[in-house]
């Protein structure tokens, strides 16, 4: 059964294998090759006569090669496999996939045409089709003689047309492989799964292989920009800290910023690539590929971190270099590769995140278990129940600023989300879309240094007090008599009086396959999410947040406290090296060491960009759950 509201199909008759016969369509939304000499036109999209049927966002590539005999029609593109296993009855005959993508199709609004659609409607659809019949895809080479070579050339164009509706094909890409990142396989990933299908769409590759700890920051100071669209980072996250840091660093930082980042998965968290893709296909390499194909240009708030200079600092265990250890303080920000450069006479160093920063038990969870690199993901599991039977406090001191677009209310959070949700957030490809924060230098800091006091007067020995209970939310292990009873204004800094066992801060909802730890992070809202781990809760506390781990529903823990906030300082207690310390204090920033010593975070003026399918996370919403039995 066909939708005939669809447009009329653009056939094309072709033969495959020297000899057989076949039909080459596509029609507004869908793509059939149907192996048998149909002549009837809805012959060539009937499900039960189709080889494989996709929709046109699949397709790659297609060219025709004229010859005297007629030619040679080449179609690249990505489709499930042709028949949907049954577990149950494995012998049993099984609608085809064919079946499964006009199944979903019949889902959705009926159009005659997609390239009508808006890009988020179009979005919609496809993401439809992916969770359905295509979340398993595969590259497949069709290779076809025509007898017509005229109809041939005006069949290719109208399809590619379809296929990628304004988008730029055959993308320039700068790839950089990190052959040490997680498990370790990221260069034979890419050589056999990833190369062949962006060769397959005619991008034309510069592919580097990372050879130390901090070569991508050097790649990226020194990359000409305007000879690429994108940059692939064929790793974890940790590779793209490199490049987001040495992007910041050049005098064009704003410029260089808008290349995008686009993540394949090599490495053992891949958040990022989580968030763009979805919890269930954020390691599907094909997909990921598909992004770097076809994505479209997303602003992602990144975060400005200052520490003071003069303090000991972390080496990374990557390419060899051993487990973490305290190293001799930079004299300077030069010495330090992360650090911006350019004003040595400035008492801080100055970074850029756009993951998370994390100290406490989130920190040790991160830093801690990079001996198990091999494991994969599964090494925050390991990692994070040592924490559990330790239970430790983490002494901190935190001070937020709410500012006018922070709240604790996750009610605010939600509706914010639904918002953003439903329209997206895209730019053109030549950056000339509209985003929140206004550009700026990549050094200036809109809410001070780590170094300058927050307070004044008596509010230095006293400051004023936030509680960090949500006044929607008012089910926490807190006393409700414990203070402040009046929060102070929103514009101003103030302390947060809980004792926690970790806090841990991000602007995107997973951080791992396992773990939506910022449920209402938005890619360019202007705020960090927070989430702190009230030390009260105990080893119960510490399990119960394992449950909601990976659904984002931890948030609503009593032992746990979420706020969004335009910056926040978060100051040790104890010095770098104590005894009580895990491995003399750990500070996680974007998974990398950084110095167990004060650091303050804001959201920065820059942005930086990166390639959606979606216009936005691919996270399901999270909703308030019932309030908690006493």
């Amino acid at each position: 059964m066909t939708n005939d509201t669809q447009s009329a199909p653009h056939t094309i008759s072709v033969s495959l294998e020297g000899a057989k016969s076949a039909a080459l369509s596509f029609d507004g939304t869908l793509f059939w090759l149907t192996r048998s000499n149909v002549t009837d036109s809805k012959d060539t999209r009937d499900p039960s006569k189709a080889f494989t049927c996709i929709p046109l966002d699949l397709i790659l590539d297609c060219s025709f090669v004229e010859d005297s005999d007629g030619g040679s029609l080449y179609v690249r593109l990505l489709a499930p496999p042709s028949q949907q296993a049954s577990p149950l009855f494995p012998f049993a005959k099984v609608k085809s996939r064919a079946s499964a993508v006009v199944d979903t199709e019949h889902t959705l609004p009926k159009v005659a045409d997609r390239s009508s659609l808006s890009a988020k409607e179009r979005s919609e659809r496809l993401l439809a089709h992916l969770e359905g019949a295509c979340q398993k895809l595969r590259l497949l080479k069709i290779e076809a003689r025509v007898a017509s070579g005229e109809k041939a050339r005006d069949w290719v164009a109208e399809l590619l047309a379809k296929a990628y509706c304004g988008l730029k094909p055959y993308r320039r890409l700068k790839v950089l492989v990190n052959p040490v990142g997680g498990p370790g396989k990221a260069r034979q990933l890419f050589q056999q799964r990833v190369r062949p299908i962006l060769e397959a769409a005619g991008c034309k590759l510069d592919v580097q292989v990372t050879e130390r700890v901090q070569h991508g920051l050097q790649i990226a100071k020194e990359l000409k920009i305007e000879d690429y669209d994108a940059i692939l980072l064929v790793s974890g996250d940790g590779l793209a800290h490199e490049i987001l840091n040495g992007f910041a660093q050049r005098p064009d930082a704003a410029k260089a910023l808008k290349l995008p980042m686009v993540p394949i998965p090599a490495g053992s968290g891949n958040g990022l690539c989580v968030n763009l893709l979805g919890p269930e296909q954020g390691f599907n390499l094909a997909l990921a590929s598909l992004n770097a194909i076809k994505g479209q240009p997303m602003p992602l708030d990144i975060c400005t971190v200052t520490q003071p200079k003069g303090k000991a600092r972390a080496r990374s265990s990557r390419y060899g270099g051993g487990t973490a250890e305290a190293v001799a303080a930079p004299s300077s920000s030069q010495d330090d590769p992360v650090a911006l450069s350019g004003a040595p006479e400035l008492p801080y160093d100055q970074y850029y995140s756009f993951l998370s920063q994390g100290i406490g038990l989130m920190a040790d969870v991160d830093l801690g278990t990079e001996h198990l690199r091999a494991l994969g993901d599964t090494r925050f599991v390991l990692g994070y129940l040592s924490g559990v039977i330790s239970n430790t406090e983490c002494p901190v001191d935190i001070d937020v600023k709410l500012g006018e677009r922070g709240t604790k209310n996750k009610k605010v959070m939600r509706e914010k989300v639904k918002t953003f949700n439903e329209t997206g957030q895209w730019e053109d490809e030549d950056g000339s879309g509209t985003h929140e924060n206004g550009e700026v230098s990549a050094s200036t800091l809109r809410h001070g240094a780590v170094t300058e006091a927050l307070y004044v007067g008596e509010a230095q020995s006293s400051p004023p007090l936030l509680s960090g209970v949500d006044p929607s939310w008012p089910h926490t292990i807190l006393s409700p008599t414990q203070p402040p009873s009046q929060d102070p204004p929103s514009g101003s800094w103030c302390r947060l009086p809980h004792s926690i066992s970790t806090l841990y801060a991000g602007k995107i909802p997973f951080v791992a396959r396992d773990l939506m730890q910022f449920p209402y992070a938005l890619p360019g809202d202007g705020t960090v999410d927070i989430a702190l781990q009230l030390h009260e809760g105990g080893r119960a506390g510490k399990l119960r947040a394992i449950n909601g781990a990976e659904t984002g529903s931890v948030v609503y823990d009593r032992a746990v406290l979420y706020l969004k906030v335009e910056a926040y300082r978060v100051t040790p207690r104890l010095a770098q090296g104590d005894a009580r310390l895990k491995k003399g204090g750990l500070v996680s920033i974007d998974g990398e060491h950084r110095p167990y010593a004060p650091f303050q975070v804001e959201v920065a003026g820059l942005q930086a960009r990166t390639l959606s399918l979606f216009g936005r996370f691919n996270v399901r919403e999270v909703p308030q759950p019932a309030a908690p039995t006493q």
